[in-house]
């Protein structure tokens, strides 16, 4: 390898001198070209690139393969790709498939897309009062009680997190006159299936908390206790019916009877109050950030209803794959059991997931730059890298399940550059993000002297 690249090197070298150094053809017609590439002083730069090139290949070349593990790699500078290795290897994404959802979400919802959360009755209040309510849920998954909200705030991680505050349906429905609910509020979720967690997930991630009940209607992710240790909701429906039940009593309404789950009447419904979420993108931007696998999920079953009328997760992880192939992005080889990347049987590839963040703007749908989480400055790298050079100029969506790594994004270094990277094998969760910080380090320095490994 370092023979052919040498040969290579001179062969530029000459060619540049003689393209550099040839007289004009006589008779020729003088014109005003633009200055070309291959010029004597710019003869230094290309070189140095060149070397740079070879020197950056070199040393993840050996970083790789001291990791021991099945890897993925793809790099590129606007559209040129620096470094490919095994691009389309198909392997496990974990969380970095969320880049994926986003993607799809987006283009397909549309960035301004909002979800609306409503409280209905059989008809308006009389004298103040009324019958039963129906909360009525819309999938959004950020929908929160005010000390839920509170919650979030003092946490790094969530930070930037846009919450739904359910306290607007309570005032809501005081600003509709309402002052009593005699058959008390019942929770919708008929939106979407009733499938609690998916048949793939290990037990651990449901004990641990990593995901919260699936449901059309959520409130505070789907937990009755969320300072730990936490508590699921066996109802989330019922639950929130019940959280609105609290900040309707608290706002003055006197609620009778015991908050419960069922369907709203399909006809003939009275709209009291609604409550609208931040735009998709703010939404999308939590769930990258955060690594909200709860968000992931519920957008998914999202996009099932959207373009199959099916809001289940088989609908929507094809209304996925859809949606992505719809926007010219390449899915061979692509597999998605669930949309947060907690399933081992998902697989993906660098190709696919470097292609999701050089996705042209198509719809007005932004870019997931701006949306990812920033190396010691947000959500799940606020605490990554803070105090080094990299600091602020990572841009990125982390992944990790046992014996899974990954890290897609931007990085600011010398050089401006995209990236999907993903290692397979006998890797720890600590180990993975030692092997990530140190190719940052070696992408930050292309494409100039790269440090020791």
């Amino acid at each position: 390898m370092k023979s052919i690249t040498t040969a290579a090197l001179a062969a530029i070298s000459l060619l540049c001198a003689f393209l550099a150094l040839r007289p004009p053809s006589s008779g020729a017609a003088v014109e005003i070209a633009a200055r070309p590439v291959w010029t004597p002083e710019r003869l230094p730069a290309l070189l140095a690139e060149a070397q740079g090139t070879v020197d950056l290949e070199r040393a993840v070349d050996e970083l790789l393969a001291q990791s021991g593990a099945r890897t993925c790699l793809a790099v590129y500078e606007g559209e040129r790709p620096v470094l490919l290795r095994r691009p389309e290897q198909p392997l496990v994404p974990a969380s970095t498939q969320k880049t994926l959802v986003a993607t799809a979400a987006l283009a397909a919802l549309g960035p301004d897309f909002r979800y609306e959360t409503s409280v209905v009755s059989d008809g308006g209040p009389r004298e103040g009062a009324v019958g039963t309510l129906w909360l009525v849920g819309s999938g959004d998954p950020t929908l929160a009680s005010p000390e839920y909200i509170t919650f979030l705030s003092e946490r790094p991680r969530f930070q930037l997190h846009q919450a739904t505050p359910l306290t607007a349906l309570a005032d809501g429905l005081k600003a509709a006159g309402v002052t009593t609910i005699t058959g008390g509020i019942v929770g919708d979720e008929s939106r979407y299936d009733r499938t609690r967690i998916l048949p793939g997930w290990k037990a651990s991630y449901v004990i641990d908390n990593e995901v919260g009940p699936l449901s059309a209607l959520l409130v505070n992710g789907g937990f009755t206790v969320f300072q730990p240790p936490e508590k699921r909701a066996d109802d989330p429906a019922a639950h929130a019916a019940s959280e609105l039940t609290r900040l309707a009593t608290a706002a003055g309404i006197t609620v009778a009877g015991p908050a419960r789950s069922g369907a709203a009447p399909p006809e003939g419904a009275v709209t009291l109050a609604t409550v609208r979420s931040a735009p998709l993108s703010d939404i999308v931007a939590g769930m990258l950030r955060e690594s909200d696998n709860t968000a992931a999920e519920l957008l998914v079953r999202e996009l099932g209803v959207a373009k199959r009328r099916d809001g289940s997760t088989p609908a929507g992880t094809q209304a996925v794959t859809d949606a992505l192939a719809e926007a010219g992005l390449p899915t061979a080889g692509l597999r998605l059991g669930d949309g947060s990347g907690l399933e081992v049987t998902n697989q993906s590839n660098c190709t696919l997931l470097a292609a999701a963040l050089r996705k042209p703007d198509r719809g007005g749908a932004p870019e997931l730059s701006p949306l990812l989480a920033v190396a010691g400055r947000s959500g799940t790298l606020s605490l990554r890298l803070a105090g080094t050079p990299l600091e602020g100029k990572l841009r990125a969506k982390t992944g990790s399940l046992n014996g899974v790594s990954g890290l897609t994004g931007y990085l600011d270094g010398r050089r401006s550059v995209s990236f999907a990277f993903l290692a397979n094998g006998p890797i720890s969760e600590s180990a993975g993000r030692l092997l990530q910080d140190r190719l940052m380090a070696l992408l930050a320095g292309y494409p100039g002297p790269q440090p020791r490994l």
